[in-house]
């Protein structure tokens, strides 16, 4: 008998372990469609799929993400920097407020010194106190009116 023909293991992968239909179907090596079927033979109650968020749904990725222009973003509820809606908070920011041991102002700017957005060491960190002043450092650099900076700023501000 196959694992997901069992009523009593079904129940428990997907009652009492809380996986989702999905991840039952991966393990079986078998479509979802046929766990949900099995699920509604067995007259085993099924999960609204609007009741399964953060960790407990099937596209959690560990509470975080790469946005489409390549930065990471983490799950920080209680940040200042987290909105109620999108409780997440650029990487590069918390990396940075995390070694200067406080929250970043509200103007201050993470740029990064390699123009690779995910490489979030702090060696590759660089603060500007606005995104004025951010700006202005792009617009000098494809003028060539300065050479590209090339060492963080934070480790000296970390005293």
């Amino acid at each position: 008998m196959k694992q997901y023909e069992n009523r009593n293991w079904l129940y428990t992968m997907y009652i009492e372990k809380n996986l989702s239909q999905k991840s039952i179907a991966e393990i079986c090596g078998i479509n979802q469609t046929i766990i949900h079927r099995r699920l509604v033979r067995f007259n085993i109650p099924r999960r609204k799929f609007c009741g399964r968020a953060g960790k407990y749904s099937s596209n959690w990725k560990g509470g975080t993400y790469k946005n489409p222009q390549g930065y990471i973003f983490v799950l920080q509820k209680e940040h200042p920097r987290s909105w109620k809606t999108k409780p997440y908070v650029p990487e590069q920011i918390l990396i940075a407020e995390k070694y200067l041991g406080r929250y970043l102002l509200k103007a201050e700017t993470i740029h990064h010194l390699n123009n690779i957005k995910n490489d979030n060491r702090i060696e590759n960190l660089y603060l500007f106190p606005n995104e004025s002043k951010h700006q202005q450092y792009h617009q000098n650099l494809r003028r060539k009116n300065i050479l590209p900076i090339t060492k963080s700023n934070l480790f000296s501000k970390n005293g």
